[in-house]
């Protein structure tokens, strides 16, 4: 018996999945390291995208499903719907994040967007979604 996703029947390429968060990566470090904290506005945008409207709208997404065929990058396809919830966990990190910026309370935005960059490495590279571990949890029928 299949496993349902209670929020949607779609299905998405890990491969680009991996490569939001390599990008998701990359913005966290820029607002880290320069803060470069348009890349966070930038980041809260996609995952709004992704998370509530429709990945296939997320210039991320278009970017990672251009360098997939580019590189013939061979798809493996698997449920939408953790990664949906991770989209829209990454909108509240990045969204607490923001705010906490325009507060000037740099240490718990640093905190808060240092998370974010550490659950999107782990997805990364190594294709552990902390999102999806507790989506199961949190999303039960």
């Amino acid at each position: 018996m299949q496993n349902v996703c209670p929020i949607t029947d779609k299905r998405i390429d890990e491969k680009v999945s991996r490569l939001n968060a390599f990008f998701t990566v990359i913005f966290v470090a820029l607002f880290v390291a320069f803060d470069f904290w348009g890349g966070l506005v930038f980041l809260m945008v996609d995952f709004m995208i992704r998370g509530f409207i429709d990945s296939k709208y997320s210039p991320i997404c278009q970017l990672n499903k251009w360098l997939g065929k580019y590189f013939n990058l061979p798809k493996k396809l698997i449920n939408a719907g953790p990664k949906i919830f991770a989209a829209q966990v990454g909108l509240v990190l990045t969204i607490v994040s923001l705010i906490a910026y325009a507060f000037g309370c740099g240490v718990f935005c640093i905190i808060i967007a240092g998370m974010l960059g550490v659950f999107s490495f782990l997805e990364s590279a190594f294709g552990y979604c902390v999102a999806c571990k507790l989506y199961p949890f949190i999303r039960r029928n």
